[in-house]
């Protein structure tokens, strides 16, 4: 399953004058948040552990590590179950993660890098979400 992809971001309504990297920002950010939280997928830590681990203690950026291991789209490979559980509910058809991002990091949402958004705020905003199990939108 595929939960978003770089391409339907920077191939839509994107400013012209930034990187198509700007429209995976978002989706890297989610991962290495997962990654954090020891969820990457076996695809990830059977072939390139030592990536997972560099985007982790934050080495090496986790939107580099999305375009050149995940070709800038997320899937249910990128994570293990523990993490496909959270991120089918939150990231998924009916999740609160694109309301959340745009809450907190509106402002940079297309327009700034991964390194450009405070880590520490992002990880809050997610622990909070998975703390609270409130992880979709309600369905009418």
């Amino acid at each position: 399953m595929k939960y978003d992809d770089a391409s339907w971001h920077y191939g839509g309504d994107f400013p012209a004058d930034q990187p198509e990297a700007h429209g995976g920002t978002h989706i890297a950010l989610f991962l290495r948040w997962c990654f954090s939280k020891g969820w990457a997928g076996e695809l990830h830590t059977e072939e390139e552990p030592d990536a997972v681990t560099r985007v982790v203690q934050g080495r090496e950026s986790a939107t580099a590590f999305l375009f050149k291991y995940c070709d800038g789209k997320f899937t249910d490979e990128d994570l293990n179950d523990e993490g496909n559980a959270f991120a089918t509910r939150y990231y998924g058809e009916n999740g609160l993660y694109l309301n959340d991002y745009a809450e907190h990091f509106g402002d940079q949402m297309y327009v700034a890098s991964e390194g450009a958004h405070d880590f520490a705020k992002f990880t809050a905003m997610l622990n909070s979400r998975l703390a609270s199990g409130v992880l979709e939108r309600p369905t009418t």
